[in-house]
This record gives C-alpha cells, sequence and structure tokens, in this order.
C-alpha cells in the first residue's frame, strides 16, 4: 500500500501536498465488476460495510462495437478511482452505450431504474444529447465527456477539454509574447470553422489579431493550393495549426515548403499536439501547444500501467476524475441527501484531478488549468505552467 497526490479531491484553501489518499491497486477486484451489475467501490457485496448507505453511480460508455476498447480502458480508471478513493459508499454500475445515441438512451433508462443517482457519460454528442432527456425527467445530473458545447447546460456537465478554452489559452499566449498577428489553419469541416471562430474570438479579448485563416481537406492538391495562397506574402507572425498527428506533419511541411516556418514565424496548437512522436519532427520544433501539465498527467499514466499493465487511453483520465469526484462527494455529503447536487459539482473552488485543477460553470462547461509546452529535440517543455487555483488573480 502506497500513497499518492489525491485526485479529483477539493482544493480550497489548501497546498497540493496535503491532497493525499491511500493507494489500493486492486486490479483483480475491479475487474470483476461486470456490467450492469453493483459493486460498491470495486469491492464485491460482501466487502461493504454493514450499515453504510449506499450511493449508485451511472456509468455509461460504448462497452461493444467501434469504441469498445475506449469504453474499457476508460472503465478500468473509473474502477481505479475508487479504489483508490477507499469510499464505502459508493456503488458503480456500468451500462453499454454501443456508442450510439439509441444505446445511450436506454442505458439512462436502465440506470434510472437502477437507482442511479448520477450519470458519468456518455462519451459522444448525439449519446450525450440522447441520455440527458431521460436524466433530466428523473432530475438526475450528467458528468458526460464529449467536447461538444451543444449538449452542455441544464442537467449536464461536460468533462472534456473543451476547444474554445484551449485556443483562447495558446493565443492568449502568443499575444502576451509578441505574437499578436495570427494566422489559423484549420481542417474543412465543422469543427475547423468553430476554431477559426474561437480563435477570432480569443484574439479580441487579448490584443490580437487574426490576419488570415485557410482550411485544409484530406485532398492534398487542393491543400497544397490552400497552403500556398495562405503562405503568399504572410501577414502573420504566428500561425495556429489545428492538426494532429500526420496531418500536423503534412500541414507544417506544406508551409515549411512554402517558407513558413521557424525561427521566422511561430508555429502553435492545442492539445492534438501532444503526441510523443512529433518529438522528432524538426519544422516542429520550438513551436508551442497548450495540453496538461505533463507531470501531473504522467502519475495518472503511470498508477494505470501499474495496475492494468497497459497504456490508458486518452480519455481515460477523463473517467478517473468523474468517478473520483463522485466519491469525494458521496463521502461528503449527508447520509440519507443527495450528494450530487448542481450546488455542489459547481463549487467555484474546483478540484484536483489526474490532468490538473477544473470546475464547472453553471453552464456545464469546464475550466481547465492549462500549460504552454514548447516541442523540443528532449521532449516537452514546460513554458508556462497551469493555474493552480481559481482564486482571482492567479494565473
Amino acid at each position: 500500500m502506497g500513497r499518492a497526490a489525491g485526485f479529483a479531491t477539493r482544493v480550497p484553501y489548501r497546498p497540493v501536498a496535503t491532497l493525499l489518499v491511500v493507494l489500493t491497486l486492486a486490479f483483480a477486484v475491479a475487474a470483476c465488476v461486470p456490467k450492469g451489475k453493483t459493486g460498491s467501490a470495486g469491492r464485491q457485496p460482501d466487502q461493504v460495510a454493514s450499515g453504510t448507505a449506499q450511493v449508485k453511480v451511472a456509468l455509461l460508455l460504448p462497452f461493444s462495437g467501434r469504441y469498445a476498447e475506449v469504453g474499457k480502458s476508460m472503465e478500468n480508471a473509473a474502477h481505479m478511482a475508487v479504489m483508490e478513493s477507499g469510499s464505502k459508499r459508493l456503488t458503480v454500475l456500468s451500462f453499454d452505450t454501443a456508442g450510439t445515441a439509441k444505446g445511450a438512451s436506454e442505458a439512462a433508462r436502465k440506470a434510472i431504474a437502477a437507482g442511479a443517482r448520477l450519470i458519468v457519460g456518455p462519451l459522444f454528442r448525439a449519446a450525450v444529447a440522447a441520455a440527458k432527456r431521460s436524466a433530466a425527467r428523473a432530475k438526475i445530473n450528467v458528468i458526460a465527456f464529449s467536447n461538444s458545447e451543444s449538449v452542455a447546460g441544464g442537467n449536464v456537465f461536460l468533462l472534456s477539454f473543451p476547444l474554445r478554452e484551449q485556443v483562447d489559452r495558446i493565443v492568449r499566449h502568443a499575444a502576451a509574447n509578441g505574437f499578436s498577428e495570427i494566422g489559423v489553419l484549420a481542417p474543412a469541416s465543422a469543427t475547423g470553422e468553430r476554431i477559426v471562430m474561437y480563435a477570432e474570438t480569443a484574439a479580441q479579448r487579448h490584443g490580437a489579431e487574426i490576419r488570415r485563416t485557410a482550411f485544409y481537406s484530406d485532398h492534398r492538391a487542393k491543400t497544397r493550393k490552400r497552403i500556398e495562397a495562405f503562405a503568399e506574402e504572410p501577414p502573420y507572425r504566428a500561425v495556429l495549426i489545428h492538426a494532429g498527428s500526420d496531418s500536423l506533419r503534412t500541414v507544417a511541411g506544406l508551409l515549411a515548403l512554402n517558407d513558413v516556418l521557424p525561427p521566422d514565424y511561430q508555429f502553435l496548437g492545442i492539445s492534438n499536439w501532444n503526441d510523443p512522436s512529433l518529438r522528432s519532427e524538426n519544422i516542429l520544433r520550438g513551436g508551442w501547444f497548450v495540453a496538461p501539465e505533463p507531470a501531473i498527467s504522467a502519475r495518472f499514466a503511470g498508477r494505470y500501467e501499474k495496475t492494468f499493465k497497459a497504456k490508458p487511453d486518452r480519455f481515460a483520465s477523463m473517467a478517473y476524475d468523474a468517478i473520483a469526484l463522485a466519491a469525494a462527494l458521496a463521502e461528503q455529503g449527508r447520509p440519507k441527501g443527495n450528494p450530487f447536487t448542481r450546488r455542489a459539482l459547481t463549487d467555484p473552488d474546483g478540484f484536483l484531478g489526474a490532468d490538473g485543477i477544473f470546475r464547472f460553470g453553471e453552464n456545464g462547461l469546464i475550466e481547465r488549468g492549462l500549460a504552454v509546452l514548447e516541442v523540443t529535440r528532449r521532449g516537452f517543455r514546460v513554458i508556462d505552467p497551469p493555474r493552480t487555483s481559481f482564486a482571482i488573480g492567479t494565473n
């Protein structure tokens, strides 16, 4: 039995070093909890303390279909959270959404019938919208994982990494460091259009200006022509590139072929740059992007790997935080009351999670503490650390 930094516990007025929980790594026990069956805090029923009032939380994830592996990794992280919390009150029930709206609606109805007081999940926008309706009728709050702001609000709180916040963070950092003239390259999609809109809003807020925008596609010839036009007599000093993996390599390479490359131009990105393989890309070295503090995220990933002998999916930490938060609220709540009220979930002091601090707003959107990282030969270096509290005046 060891000790580790406590996650998804309240953080007001206390140093992070004091937020410790007993770490109980119990893969064998957690893996025994079947979908749709009870398992109090990852324990078998006979391990639950007698006389302890149980609070049920439903986990709605895709355990079958295209995203089954994602769902399993998130479920593993959820059970790791309840084991580490040591909660004697929390019972987690898992329900399969199959990654569809219809599956999510049916899973939500089953969860409500089983007595769930909080729904955690689903993962995708349409599934969240479907579960939201059933949960609203039952007056149950939902902590979901979609990145689509359209499903937030009412009884739904999104525990994700909002694109709007990420774009605002990187534009603010660029403007504060002398790069106030910015160009934007985004995919030719609804998401790309939102990125441009978010960048323009952020630029207005932080004294910057979006000087030129362009949209790339999977069609290499069209993308080449669009980037050639984008790179002609550039009116910008920095370029925000919304792309990841191979798309990022392609777009950055085409910019370089047209003489838009560091150090004359500052490349900017968001969390889809958070890929260790990109360190080998010479063109991207010196680029800045937004992501969680690596040292904090690595603690969760290390514990997950030790427990499950595999790397966590990129969504796993969100499931961990949601269930760890539920466990903390269940322990603090009155024996017969509902611990998952809007007031409890929107605590303005926020919570400390597997990727840093976060809090929910009244609009159901999450606010996070995010770092700005620089791509270097040796890895990603923090050049602007995340805020450590939500107090006014803190970074």
